[in-house]
């Protein structure tokens, strides 16, 4: 009894956007020029996704939900052959939330000059980090 309390109090207290009842769908998808591969290995603490070569034009996606505490956090490391970039797709603080998904989707775009997050309240891509160069 003391536990399904606990559980509720602390699902009515999470913000909206990190309720354990959503889904959150990631995207990172290729769109660079030169029909060149983008390498992606994705994770968080307790799923490795492995590494995914994407040809141009294709995505890959995955959907989750937060973990009880709120903590869950993805990562992805891009890489292709003018540069990498390792950077968080997911992280459960409203600010990121905000500016870098689109309720319950995050969409990364892989460009020649950058990454860009879809920003819903742009209604577009935006850059969102300049590749490292190899």
């Amino acid at each position: 009894m003391v536990s399904c309390l606990v559980f509720l109090v602390a699902a009515c207290q999470a913000p909206i956007t990190n309720s354990l009842l959503n889904h959150f769908t990631e995207h990172v998808i290729n769109n660079l020029n030169n029909s060149s591969t983008l390498e992606a290995h994705c994770k968080s603490k307790d799923d490795d996704l492995g590494l995914r070569r994407l040809a141009a034009g294709t995505e890959f996606n995955w959907t989750f939900r937060v973990n009880f505490w709120s903590t869950t956090l993805f990562f992805c490391d891009l890489r292709w052959a003018n540069g990498h970039k390792a950077f968080d797709v997911y992280c459960p603080d409203d600010q990121f939330l905000a500016k870098k998904c689109a309720y319950n989707f995050c969409r990364w775009s892989a460009r020649d000059d950058g990454i860009y997050a879809f920003s819903e309240k742009k209604n577009h891509y935006v850059l969102a980090h300049k590749w490292d160069p190899k």
